[in-house]
């Protein structure tokens, strides 16, 4: 059943393009990727931004089982699927037994039957008609993380806006029987030196302004330097020095190669599109202990040069890590489109629809115009630059795993700064 209801909200486009929770080939970090761009590309404009954080409490225990079933028959399921559907979601009991002693049986008047397969989809359902709520804004959506990014020249009027929205977005959550948690629910504002003329209340009550928010599991921070993110990847790094240090002695190298990818380069990979895009400066300290560990787990002494450290365990450095993940959005926008989100569809522009002459940069990716630094500092700027100065031979490459392994042999051989490409702002 779960495969008959995606396929036909697929084909049929029913699902909102920006919800990124529970769906093939939408992850937290195009989600993240989304969200950050939209925020620099508005900055690069000399617009205000200001982030709404919204939180819900128990978002997938509180789905109101009738409503449900009155959007499922909306979206076209109707007849023995939505008997089906209903039987499936009503008269559900539960019990609790502890010391092999139970209660008695209790009705489940809501929620989607969390642990199933049919529950993440059913609650996307529930929560697809939020688009419709602000008409020109774009809620972000993943799973039930919502999340709103506003902008605007006058603040005032910025200032204005945001309370409207909250204020709908509140009545749609309580026309749904949704709750949102105001104690941590969140506002950031872009850039920070706007953040005293702008205040977001809903009841009265002014909601928290942050500097820095835990979003998808990268902290964004409103000076977007992403110091605090990678401070919290140090820390957690920093732990298995000493653990690193007792093993090295008891391990084959094979087992210590698996230990980092298991307990160490996790860390290091996820989010680095964003969080690597920033100063070197700001990222230094990672990529020393990053070299550190490796240096310990290789038993390498100090003066042993980096480089051969990452070619031991046939990994990248930082830096490497942050333009190989640009390089591969890119090659699936080309090669397999079908590979990302709808709302990826149009995210760079080729050349060839821009003119259609015959020329050597045909092929490459068409540069928006940007104003300032935060328009450089985009993915889709950034990616674009990679992807024009890659030599021809590694762009035919259709196959995403191919590409990926010839693109590492690449980077673990060339100079970075033969891309003609720095972090530095």
């Amino acid at each position: 059943m779960f495969s008959r209801l995606i396929s036909y909200l697929e084909g049929n486009n029913i699902l909102y393009n920006y919800q990124f929770g529970f769906r093939k080939n939408h992850s937290t970090s195009l989600a993240l990727i989304d969200v950050v761009d939209n925020i620099y590309q508005n900055l690069d404009a000399s617009l205000t931004v200001v982030g709404i954080y919204l939180d819900l409490t128990k978002a997938f225990d509180t789905v109101n089982h009738d409503i449900l079933l009155y959007k499922l028959q909306n979206y076209g399921i109707r007849g023995i699927a939505y008997q089906w559907f209903k039987s499936y979601l009503c008269n559900r009991q539960q019990y609790t037994t502890i010391n092999n002693v139970s209660s008695c049986f209790t009705n489940v008047p809501c929620g989607v039957p969390q642990g199933s397969t049919l529950g993440p989809l059913l609650f996307l359902l529930y929560v697809n008609d939020i688009c419709r709520v602000l008409p020109g804004e774009n809620v972000k959506l993943f799973a039930d993380d919502t999340n709103l990014f506003i902008s605007g020249v006058d603040v005032s009027m910025l200032n204005e806006k945001c309370n409207y929205c909250i204020e709908t977005l509140n009545q749609w959550f309580i026309a749904n029987r949704l709750h949102m948690n105001i104690d941590k629910t969140n506002v950031m504002v872009f850039p920070k030196t706007k953040t005293n003329d702008i205040c977001v209340k809903l009841n009265k009550i002014a909601i928290t302004k942050v500097q820095q928010c835990r979003y998808l599991g990268i902290f964004i921070d409103d000076t977007l330097t992403w110091t605090h993110h990678i401070d919290t990847i140090y820390s957690k790094l920093m732990k298995y020095v000493g653990i690193f240090y007792k093993v090295r002695s008891k391990l084959p190298l094979s087992v210590l190669r698996n230990i980092y990818f298991a307990f160490v380069y996790p860390h290091i990979l996820y989010g680095i599109e964003i969080y690597a895009n920033t100063s070197s400066i700001h990222f230094k300290k990672l990529i020393t202990l990053n070299n550190k560990l490796l240096r310990i787990l290789q038993n390498k002494p100090n003066k042993f040069p980096a480089k051969d450290l990452y070619l031991n365990f046939n990994t990248l450095t930082i830096p490497e890590l942050h333009i190989q993940q640009l390089l591969i959005l890119a090659h699936k926008f080309l090669h397999h489109k079908y590979l990302l989100p709808n709302a990826f569809a149009n995210y760079f522009t080729p050349n060839s629809a821009i003119h259609s002459y015959n020329t050597r940069v045909r092929e490459n990716l068409h540069l928006d115009s940007v104003s300032k630094n935060y328009g450089k500092r985009t993915v889709k700027y950034k990616a674009s630059i990679l992807w024009n100065q890659l030599p021809s031979s590694l762009k035919e490459f259709s196959s995403v795993k191919y590409f990926s392994n010839k693109l590492k042999k690449f980077l673990q051989t060339a100079d970075i700064d033969t891309l003609h490409f720095t972090l530095q702002y």
